[in-house]
């Protein structure tokens, strides 16, 4: 009965304690390491997802201005895609023209333009290629200075023209005519990984480059950050390829995005904007 009675409390021995406590401490350290993966996980994609959110903006907003901008005003360079925003577009009924038809008005019939004003734009008549759209030459594009409606005819404005030569060049297979604003350049500026707006500066025939819109713009405004685009031609954020028979002006747009945080893996970005193309 002695005997059996010291069994019934008899205790852990010291070794056995170690040994428990030792596993105790692998699986505890095991779970950690799992916990501390999973933890990692979770905050990469995280971070990656508010990076993509935070640039959506930027991509979204592009896209709708490039798609709407005036058909073959679309040019790019090594950093920076140009293009002539597309303010209005309609029908005209009469366009100066060299010789005993110089002296006609411009009658059109009157553009939807909801918040913009005709007079200030610029008015382009089969304006082909960046020449007639930037350049020098106003064959084909003149400064509207002023438009009032055309009594009694309603719907219809005559616009009030100021260029040299005074009269088009040629006529429109189409008698359209577009409205275009003041030229717009977004830029990726490689040293401080933004991608700049730039607003706010003249026509020129060749495109500018980011140190002259640096320069001569008289706004910028920064849309994007965190672009990680090298120079190599793989990685240019713009190009533009011309219409063809089969596919509208396209502009294809590529970016790469990396976060400040040290190791944090790139997101490349492809996106194409068709534009319309007939001029």
């Amino acid at each position: 009965m002695h005997n059996l009675a010291l069994n019934r409390y008899r205790g852990f021995t010291l070794i056995e304690i170690i040994v428990v406590v030792v596993l105790l401490a692998t699986l505890a350290i095991y779970s950690f390491s799992f916990l501390g993966i999973g933890s990692e996980i979770v905050a990469s994609v995280s971070a990656r997802t508010q990076l993509v959110a935070e640039q959506r903006f930027a991509i979204e907003r592009l896209t709708r201005e490039a798609s709407n901008s005036v058909p073959r005003s679309s040019r790019a360079n090594a950093d920076c895609l140009e293009y002539m925003p597309l303010k209005g577009t309609n029908v005209y009924l009469s366009l100066p023209r060299p010789g005993p038809g110089g002296a006609n008005p411009m009658v059109v019939v009157t553009p939807y333009m909801p918040g913009n004003s005709v007079a200030g734009s610029y008015v382009l008549v089969y304006a082909t290629g960046p020449e007639y759209i930037y350049g020098n030459d106003e064959s084909r594009r003149k400064l509207v200075t002023a438009a009032a409606d055309d009594s009694p005819q309603n719907g219809l404005s005559t616009l009030t023209l100021s260029a040299s030569p005074g009269e088009f060049f040629t006529d429109s297979p189409s008698r359209s005519f577009y409205l275009g604003g003041a030229p717009v350049s977004w830029c990726l500026n490689r040293a401080t990984g933004q991608l700049i707006r730039f607003t706010d500066y003249p026509l020129t025939l060749s495109q500018p480059s980011l140190g002259s819109l640096v320069t001569n713009a008289l706004s910028q405004e920064v849309m994007a950050v965190d672009l990680v685009n090298d120079a190599s031609p793989g990685q240019r954020p713009f190009l533009v390829s011309e219409p063809t028979l089969q596919r509208n002006n396209l502009i294809q747009i590529f970016f790469a995005f990396a976060s400040s945080e040290e190791g944090a893996a790139a997101i490349e970005i492809t996106h194409e904007v068709y534009v319309p193309n007939v001029p």
